[in-house]
């Protein structure tokens, strides 16, 4: 189930179906809205605030970055495992993935993490990501066809016999605290 916040000056609305959430928007000035997983999180997106982190499984936020001038892409990412958070940046040189600019970067990013936790034993992992290939390519529902892809494929096969990882796809650049610090990481990997 998703839950629809919206909320403007005077309004602070929560909707289980975007039908009805649509139709309040129309009565709403300059409103801002989302949808969640969670009705707390609808909640506390309507109070202004976030939720702290307290996830039962490992969860990873993770994102990618560009540098047009070197054709040089990196990717950042932060890791919650057991109430500590590891943060993760790496900067790939110039090569063959360049010209796929930032998803290169999440790509190998969604890889590095999900190679990490299964290399410290996780058997069970959230992924936060702004691409939707990172998920779609993992599961085998989009048809791998650049070079990137393939090699991710490839990869995911091998994965999956050894965690379940749980995709979450969130909007990039909406200020959430976390996919903020991952593009925050993936960018200082680039100096």
């Amino acid at each position: 189930m998703k839950y629809y916040a919206l909320k403007d000056e005077n309004n602070k609305l929560i909707y289980e179906n975007w039908v009805e959430a649509k139709e309040a928007l129309k009565g709403l000035k300059a409103p801002k809205y989302k949808s969640f997983k969670t009705k707390e999180e609808a909640e506390a997106f309507l109070e202004g605030k976030e939720l702290e982190i307290d996830y039962k499984i490992p969860t990873a936020y993770i994102d990618g970055s560009y540098d047009k001038e070197t054709e040089n892409y990196s990717f950042g990412g932060c890791l919650f495992i057991d109430g500590n958070i590891y943060k993760f940046k790496k900067k790939y040189l110039k090569d063959e993935y360049s010209s796929f600019r930032n998803v290169a970067g999440e790509i190998k990013g969604a890889g590095y993490i999900i190679n990490y936790a299964i290399n410290h034993g996780i058997k069970e992992l959230n992924i936060y990501y702004d691409y939707l290939g990172i998920e779609k390519w993992y599961k085998g529902e989009w048809q791998a066809k650049s070079p990137i892809a393939i090699e991710y494929v490839n990869y995911a096969n091998e994965a999956k016999k050894k965690i379940n990882v749980n995709f979450i796809k969130i909007k990039s650049h909406t200020n959430n605290k976390y996919n903020d610090l991952a593009d925050t990481l993936a960018k200082e990997a680039l100096k």
